[in-house]
């Protein structure tokens, strides 16, 4: 939360070539409401499961980014099921980074609603003791202060790296063997039948 994923997202995919998906704005579109409304009306766990089912819908999509909320990876077993099927990322911030961030928009995250500076900053590093062991556990970790528009770069080439390994593979498995030598002489036989 507030570390920047949406930003950072949007400006990753648009760079090279991927599709840009927030999580909770697919789950608010088949919803037909805010999370904040969501979760006011049906609980955290109704949100939970559709966050859950949300996410594995994308199962099948190819060169898409992304960004689910802080919850995300520590309900059920969404951090392994994301694992298996991509690249995850952390990006990491301090309490004090995260609320900046976040201050002014109390009002439309939903864990959040009506709390003061004070509040805040506990619930902030509250969240962030309960929810960092998972966190860490991404296949990669990146400072939110030195983000920039080629941050993900690595990321990029070693899928491309990836691909062209796998497309070498496949070539080499049906590759047609050289003819083989022709110019042996075959013997012949007559059969005569009485």
């Amino acid at each position: 939360m507030g570390s920047g994923k949406s930003h950072w997202g949007h400006i990753w995919a648009l760079k090279n070539g991927y599709t840009f998906y927030d999580l909770d704005a697919q789950i608010e579109k088949a919803f037909k409401m805010p999370v904040q409304e969501i979760f006011e009306k049906h609980g955290e766990d109704k949100f939970r499961e559709l966050e859950r089912y949300h996410l594995r819908k994308f199962l099948n999509k190819k060169k898409c980014l992304i960004a689910c909320g802080g919850g995300t990876p520590c309900f059920f077993d969404n951090l392994e099921w994301m694992k298996k099927h991509g690249d995850v990322i952390y990006l990491q911030a301090t309490t004090e980074y995260i609320l900046n961030r976040v201050m002014d928009e109390t009002a439309k995250r939903p864990l959040l609603k009506e709390v003061n500076t004070s509040e805040l900053l506990f619930f902030i590093e509250k969240k962030l003791k309960e929810r960092e062991p998972v966190y860490l556990k991404a296949d990669h970790i990146l400072d939110v202060n030195k983000l920039s528009e080629s941050s993900l770069k690595f990321l990029f080439e070693e899928t491309i790296s990836k691909i062209k390994s796998k497309k070498n593979e496949v070539e080499k498995e049906v590759e047609i063997p050289e003819e083989q030598d022709t110019s042996k002489k075959y013997k012949t036989r007559t059969v005569h039948h009485a």
